[in-house]
């Protein structure tokens, strides 16, 4: 039996052609080679990352009361320690009322605490509890578990050679 979860978009063959007629598609309307590789590429990437946020949550997150809008803070604070409720949604990417609200859940669960600062209590600090960094350890190490179970169709030359080139991306200036 699959660890998929059920209706996994790869499992059905339409979604396994969607690349493949994306770029016939953007081809039609002459794009080069180039583009369409960007094409196929963005595709692929959003695609993986839609399936890979999917797993995680079904088999990691949900089974742990948590969220992966959750895990992602939580991440954060770990990696970076107190940081500004504002500072949480720009490094992770989310929106400031995302943000908000999965941190109100956290809290609730007693696995974040929020303090103002003393100098300006518009501001606002968030931490891990102790509570909150157990909770985040078996959370890595179930998505490490699936992390590798995603890569294993990767040979250790390839995983290194894709963690440089996403990383070139992911870390350039925002293109113009």
């Amino acid at each position: 039996m699959s660890d998929a979860p059920v209706g996994d978009a790869a499992d059905h063959p339409r979604s396994r052609e969607f690349a493949e007629k994306v770029r016939s598609r953007h081809q039609e309307m002459g794009h080069t080679d180039r583009q369409l590789d960007g094409v196929e590429l963005v595709t692929h990437l959003t695609r993986l990352v839609a399936r890979l946020v999917q797993d995680f949550e079904a088999s990691v997150h949900r089974p742990l009361g948590m969220t992966w809008a959750g895990f992602r803070i939580m991440n954060t604070l770990w990696v970076f320690g107190d940081l500004e409720q504002r500072e949480i949604a720009r490094i992770s990417g989310t929106s400031r009322a995302s943000v908000s609200s999965a941190i109100n859940t956290l809290e609730e669960r007693g696995l974040v605490e929020r303090r103002r600062e003393a100098g300006d209590r518009r501001l606002v600090r968030v931490s891990l509890t102790p509570s909150g960094l157990t909770m985040l350890h078996k959370a890595i190490e179930g998505q490490t578990e699936r992390e590798h179970a995603w890569m294993a169709v990767l040979e250790d030359k390839d995983i290194s050679q894709l963690v440089s080139l996403l990383g070139k991306m992911v870390n350039q200036e925002h293109p113009s």
